[in-house]
């Protein structure tokens, strides 16, 4: 059978994205594609693939199904119109764009143009987050009471000044701690719980020079009547301190101390925790995911629309902040 083609579309997390094309059965690396010369050159002479510093090299290729992005967050929904209107498969990078706004506008595009819209949120695919998500689902935790995201990490100045200064900005970061590095979080609260009703929100720029912030605290409702709440900063004294995740029922918990890589401990009876440790996620990445989607008619993990679900909890708690109150969660039915 032949393999899925990629392009892979902005080279600074993309590098590592184009190494994972290359590890996964049924996909092909075909090109990337970014505006710096030296990185363009250096991750395609790395990985034997012809680059370039225009998207359109790839997009009048006829052999490539798929092109993921991994530009700024504000020109995903850009460049991913693009790609779509090219005829070809999109996958964004998190979050999927800075405003819903952009969301909607590009999967309107995929579906005019009949092409699959994925969205990359690695911890989904994670076998314990995947078992904590189907955990929570069937009810084994008992009745969700509540759900906690921390994490503390450390950014210096030159992290938001670097690559012209995108990052913690409004236009092109669409927040800061929140949405940038807090957005795997975020998405997990989704997922894992469900709809947010509503959120109290207070972000702060507390040790950097930015637009956004780099603290956020964030209190949520959930729809199952569940309590949520999130730390989020970039001021924390060490690079990766934690980045931890726990969900607890009325009859028992989880609580993950590497959210990221889904290492934690488990507070469930035996029969519980071997029911979860047997759960497989049906993908073990958004490639992996993407060739089963695109070669064998497999439903995305997390599509266009769910994507959008974590910009709208974004735009909430902004605004929650911004006005000093509670206020609901936009939730989109188109």
């Amino acid at each position: 059978m032949d393999p899925v083609k990629f392009a892979v579309v902005g080279l600074g997390m993309g590098k590592g994205r184009s190494k994972l094309v290359t590890q996964t059965e049924g996909a092909e690396l075909a090109m990337v594609v970014d505006l710096n010369e030296e990185r363009a050159k250096g991750v395609g002479e790395d990985l034997g693939v012809p680059w370039s510093l225009d998207v359109n090299d790839a997009l009048s290729r006829d052999d490539i199904d798929c092109v993921f992005v991994l530009t700024e967050s504000g020109n995903h929904a850009k460049v991913g119109m693009q790609v779509a209107r090219a005829g070809k498969h999109v996958i964004t990078t998190k979050p999927m764009d800075v405003s819903t706004e952009a969301c909607t506008n590009l999967i309107r595009t995929c579906e005019e143009e009949g092409v699959h819209l994925m969205v990359d949120f690695q911890s989904r695919y994670v076998n314990s987050n995947y078992a904590l998500h189907k955990a929570v689902q069937e009810g084994w935790l008992g009745r969700p009471l509540t759900a906690e995201f921390r994490f503390k990490w450390w950014r210096d100045q030159h992290y938001y000044d670097a690559q012209n200064g995108w990052r913690g900005t409004w236009a092109m970061d669409g927040g800061g701690s929140l949405a940038n590095q807090g957005v795997h979080g975020l998405d997990m609260l989704i997922w894992i719980m469900g709809d947010v009703k509503s959120v109290y929100a207070q972000t702060l720029i507390m040790d950097h020079e930015i637009e956004t912030e780099d603290t956020g605290f964030v209190i949520l409702d959930f729809a199952n009547g569940a309590k949520g709440a999130v730390t989020s900063l970039t001021t924390f004294p060490q690079v990766d301190a934690y980045y931890s995740f726990e969900v607890h029922g009325n009859k028992g918990g989880v609580l993950f101390e590497s959210a990221l890589g889904g290492q934690g401990t488990y507070y469930v009876p035996d029969d519980v925790k071997a029911k979860m440790e047997a759960v497989r996620s049906p993908a073990q990445s958004i490639i992996e995911d993407a060739v089963a989607v695109i070669r064998d008619g497999a439903a995305p993990a997390i599509d266009g629309r769910e994507g959008r679900r974590t910009v709208a909890l974004l735009e909430a708690i902004y605004r929650s902040s911004r006005e000093g109150k509670r206020v609901d969660v936009v939730h989109h039915t188109d």
